[in-house]
């Protein structure tokens, strides 16, 4: 039904007669928009170690006290294995390893057969070095690297760098830690941040162009999406936010609500010109016809909209509490 009300109103479209002055406004504001949030928006995903949990949660409030009186360093584990770990070409490969690793400026120490223990044969007979560096089964044993700072991205890329180079058939290398996790994470964030935005301009205005076959209306609507996103991350970095696992999304999700309140009210456009057209009189105000007739039901959609999000907000405090809880029991 949406799509043959679209067709509807692409063929009233040769009615409809679109003044070329009134758009240069719009282009203008999208600029400027678009230089603001060039300016003043951080784009870059941010994710934490505790993003599962809400900041209110009572566990994640005593944890991070916890943290205050004693602090402690982000640490990496690398878990490498091999047929047999006691050789001297693997723990060759693990003091080659070990002193890469301390090349990276980030890195504040390293734990690891040849760092800690005064041989291999010490790590086994040692009850705090057998149990932190060498696996149950020892078929691997474990390089622990401890990092300055909070913002580990730069470490972990070179880490995984140095990884790539020595990993071989017999020396496998496997990277375990919350650093890590969280910088996953966060690419996987900035990749559906990029491609989500990307596939929503391009699917939805193209559709629209095919529809209404007019290059300033696609224009027009592009343009006033497109604001309405860079409205929207300028709104949220004002208030503090940053994109994170929960709003990577939002820009593509204003889009492309943006872009059907435009169809709706394109549509009620078309058929008020077409309406004047087959009584023979002359149009009025079109526009300002459309948006009267278009705003009761945009708003009240806008309003669901909203205690839709607001709904999920709550909820996920609530799966924060419970998830915290559960992993306190466990």
């Amino acid at each position: 039904m949406f799509v043959a009300e679209l067709r509807k109103a692409a063929k009233t479209s040769k009615w409809v007669r679109i003044p070329l002055g009134s758009h240069w406004g719009m282009l203008v504001i999208t600029g400027v928009l678009s230089a603001l949030m060039a300016t003043f928006v951080d784009l870059k995903p941010v994710v934490d170690q505790n993003f599962f949990f809400s900041t209110n949660d009572p566990g994640i409030q005593q944890t991070k006290e916890i943290e205050r009186r004693f602090p402690s360093q982000p640490e990496v584990i690398l878990a490498v294995s091999s047929r047999d770990i006691s050789s001297p070409r693997y723990l060759g490969r693990i003091q080659k390893l070990t002193q890469r690793v301390h090349t990276i400026r980030a890195v504040s120490a390293v734990k690891s057969l040849a760092e800690g223990p005064k041989s291999f044969e010490d790590a086994l007979k040692s009850p705090f070095w057998s149990r932190l560096l060498i696996a149950h089964d020892r078929k691997s044993s474990n390089v622990i690297v401890f990092m300055k700072g909070r913002h580990t991205e730069k470490t972990i890329q070179r880490l995984e760098q140095i990884v790539h180079e020595l990993d071989a058939r017999d020396f496998r290398i496997h990277i375990a830690g919350p650093p890590y996790v969280v910088e996953m994470l966060r690419r996987s964030l900035a990749h559906d941040f990029r491609y989500f935005s990307l596939t929503a301009v391009v699917l939805f205005g193209l559709t629209m162009a095919a529809l209404f076959r007019s290059a300033r209306l696609f224009v027009g609507m592009l343009c006033t999406c497109t604001s309405a996103v860079l409205l929207t991350l300028l709104l949220q970095s004002m208030l503090g936010h940053k994109i994170g696992i929960l709003t990577v999304n939002l820009g593509t999700i204003v889009f492309v609500i943006a872009l059907s309140h435009l169809v709706y009210m394109t549509f009620n456009w078309q058929t008020l010109a077409d309406r004047a057209h087959r009584m023979g009189k002359e149009a009025p105000d079109l526009a300002a016809a459309a948006r009267r007739m278009t705003f009761p039901p945009s708003f009240w959609s806008m309003v669901c909209a909203s205690l839709g999000f607001a709904s999920l907000l709550t909820d996920l405090v609530v799966c924060s509490a419970q998830s915290w809880h559960s992993l306190a029991r466990i």
